[in-house]
């Protein structure tokens, strides 16, 4: 048995204790996306998520990822391992802000792409000055100025993909809290009810490991 829920507006201090805050409301955040579901495939192991959308602004429910397109367009992803990456954030002195996605175009372009991150604004919305687009090239990596912030989002216009995402300044991100997903599961091995219990910061693709872990665990 696994039973494995998720709870939203849970912060927690990297350097305390958690903490449930209204103050998040202190960044405003759009409402206007349409949610949908991507298509899945797995290619060597590996999720693909897969959207195709005509003109509009939409939001992957798996992901968090949104987009505005002005005609139709297709695009994938799938989540990437942070690890490879940790020294050259550390060298440029930045440290993860959310989910690692690499994204590939298959048709057309987007207006504006809306990458999720999990830092949390609401006590100190000038963490958003600290916050910066990671680009995972062929040769290294690169840094893009963000255009806007808000409380669970980092805008950028008329994007250009490789693997990316919101990564923040190593100097702040000691006194920071960070939005998190509280993962119970309960798994019965022989009559007995062991309880397993994750507070993961809002990251899709590390949740997805450890929940895949545990269905494995449990076939």
């Amino acid at each position: 048995m696994l039973f494995s829920p998720a709870l939203d507006s849970i912060c927690v201090q990297e350097t305390g204790p958690i903490c449930i805050t209204d103050m998040l409301v202190l960044v405003q955040d759009s409402t206007h996306w349409l949610q949908i579901e991507p298509l899945t495939s797995s290619v060597q192991g590996v999720t693909m998520f897969r959207h195709r959308t005509p003109k509009g602004s939409y939001e992957c429910t798996v992901s968090g990822l949104r987009w505005l397109c002005e005609r139709d367009v297709i695009l994938k992803y799938h989540f990437r391992n942070w690890e490879p990456y940790s020294q050259p954030l550390k060298v440029k002195q930045y440290t993860q802000g959310g989910p690692l996605l690499d994204i590939t175009m298959e048709l057309g372009e987007l207006e504006e792409v809306h990458l999720p991150h999990f830092v949390c604004l609401g006590t100190n919305p000038s963490l958003r000055n600290e916050m910066k687009i990671l680009h995972v090239e062929e040769h290294g990596v690169s840094l893009e100025e963000v255009h806007e912030v808000t409380r669970f989002h980092a805008k950028i216009l008329h994007p250009k993909f490789s693997a990316i995402s919101v990564i923040l300044s190593y100097i702040f991100s000691w006194n920071v809290d960070v939005h998190c997903e509280l993962m119970l599961y309960l798994i019965v091995m022989k009559e007995t009810l062991i309880p397993r219990l994750y507070l993961f910061p809002s990251n899709p693709g590390q949740i997805q490991v450890r929940d895949n872990y545990y269905r494995d665990d449990l076939n």
